[in-house]
């Protein structure tokens, strides 16, 4: 909900102040979302303006108002809409009247449902006095529904590009694009109409880096020191430009009117370390680090040193049982997992990799090769259909039949499924392909292996593995995206 627009005072009762025995009820509805559809002339003074004028002209009986003031119409979750709805499915509201279409909502299948459902089981006439839709004027009624549901869902779209080249363009001239949340430390200022410093959380950003720095603190100790609840915070303070005086907004950045609270050295120093933890983090003895998880609690599983000296092994155990400063990390201090041995885990996960280079290699060309028919086949029944809806528009445009208006409506879903079929089916190919890429590597994979670098084969392991989950002795590898999402091996 946005915020509300002037307050106006209406000569009809409004629908929260109903009589009881109030029957063949006149709904007045309006809505406006924002301040700005009032500038441009949505206001709800001009739609009630407009509405009255007709009620008075045509004496029309028991009116009362329903006002949606700060709702989207992209959807049906607005107070009044819903109340004007239960009071039709009653019986006791006989006749709709809204200033225009788009004002019962900004998508085509919602407006649709309305006047093809919601009226007509209510029994109720509608008209939309701007575009001067009349339900009692059967002849043209049909066919504006469609054209002007499909101008009004197209309008929508308009506003959003507007909004978004609007907030680009405040980006450019340096100013905090607005919505969401102010990044930590500052605060928005609708006097300033931009990002101010905070006096309490500002320092805590400059004290961040300089612990990361110049300390060598982590994230997770400075997050305790500075009081937030999780090492994540501190890193997205430590990755973001806007403490550098920038303004982000999609990937670019552009020179920003606030303060800055640290300099471009501070910052590039904090990448640097950033970047070097992250490659200690990518050593070989971690293969399968943030991939594996216990299959009893839910929690990550971490890598750990074992004994000493020459006995000392590397061992995979459940956080649950051993968070150490993670204790946020833990599901279940009383996890019955047991502690595995971190070589044979690995050996598993990658003996599944060999068995999916060889087993499944053949069966994935095949699948490229089906799925572009099965495309070819849905983009040809998309053609059919959509020739069809068009023959149907054209003979309801010459005969005027209601009944041909209700087949290309049906025909206009069976479209926007299958669209949804098309995305989904695309998406599946473009995966498949980028494994039948990769075939080349699967099959070498076991003679090149011994010879690859930790990192070439993290990259293997993570190109094909989502999830590596240990319970009880039993592993489950997952794949990633692939009909073979789980092999179930043995005891280890």
């Amino acid at each position: 909900m946005k915020e509300k627009s002037k307050v106006i005072e209406f000569d009809y009762p409004l629908f929260d102040a109903i009589p009881p025995e109030m029957e063949d009820i006149t709904a007045l509805y309006l809505r406006v979302s924002t301040d700005m559809q009032a500038q441009e002339g949505y206001g709800l003074d001009t739609q009630y303006d407009k509405i009255r004028k007709y009620c008075e002209a045509y004496e029309v009986s028991n009116p009362v108002v329903f006002v949606d003031d700060g709702y989207t119409g992209v959807n049906d979750h607005r107070p009044a809409y819903q109340k004007m709805l239960d009071l039709m499915h009653k019986g006791r509201i006989k006749f709709v009247i809204t200033y225009s279409l788009d004002r019962i909502g900004r998508n085509q299948m919602l407006i649709l449902k309305f006047l093809k459902e919601e009226c007509v089981k209510a029994g109720c006439d509608f008209l939309a006095v701007k575009d001067n839709i009349d339900s009692r004027s059967k002849q043209t009624y049909g066919i504006l529904i469609s054209i002007l549901s499909i101008f009004a869902e197209f309008d929508h779209d308009a506003i959003v590009e507007k909004l978004t080249l609007g907030r680009k363009q405040r980006a450019r001239d340096g100013y905090w694009k607005g919505g969401g949340v102010p990044p930590f430390g500052y605060y928005y200022s609708k006097e300033e109409n931009n990002l101010v410093v905070d006096p309490e959380k500002g320092p805590l950003v400059k004290k961040i880096f300089h612990l990361y720095n110049s300390m060598q603190y982590s994230p997770r100790q400075i997050a305790n020191i500075v009081g937030m609840s999780s090492d994540v915070m501190v890193f997205g303070v430590l990755k973001n430009r806007t403490y550098l005086g920038e303004i982000t907004f999609r990937g670019e950045q552009y020179p920003g009117k606030h303060e800055p609270l640290i300099d471009e050295e501070t910052f590039k120093r904090a990448q640097e370390i950033l970047r070097k933890r992250s490659a200690i983090r990518g050593d070989s003895h971690y293969l399968l680090s943030s991939l594996v998880y216990c299959g009893v609690c839910g929690a990550k599983m971490r890598y750990m040193k074992w004994g000493k000296g020459k006995s000392q092994k590397l061992k995979i155990l459940c956080y649950s049982k051993y968070a150490s400063t993670k204790n946020y990390l833990i599901k279940d201090p009383n996890c019955t997992n047991y502690t595995y041995d971190a070589d044979e885990v690995e050996e598993n996960v990658v003996s599944v990799i060999m068995d999916f280079a060889f087993q499944y290699r053949e069966e994935l060309s095949n699948r490229v090769i089906t799925e572009d028919e099965v495309i070819s086949g849905l983009l040809r029944r998309m053609d059919t259909l959509k020739q069809e809806y068009n023959r149907l528009i054209y003979a309801y445009k010459k005969i005027g039949d209601d009944d041909l208006l209700d087949q290309a409506a049906d025909v206009d879903a069976d479209c926007k499924k299958l669209e949804r079929e098309i995305a989904e089916e695309r998406e599946k190919q473009t995966f498949t392909k980028q494994i039948a890429e990769n075939e080349n590597m699967l099959r070498t994979l076991p003679d090149t292996w011994g010879v690859m670098t930790a990192e070439e084969k993290q990259n293997v392991i993570r190109s094909l593995v989502s999830k590596v989950e240990l319970k009880h002795g039993e592993i489950k590898v997952y794949l990633n995206k692939t009909q073979y999402e789980k092999i179930v091996l043995g005891e280890s």
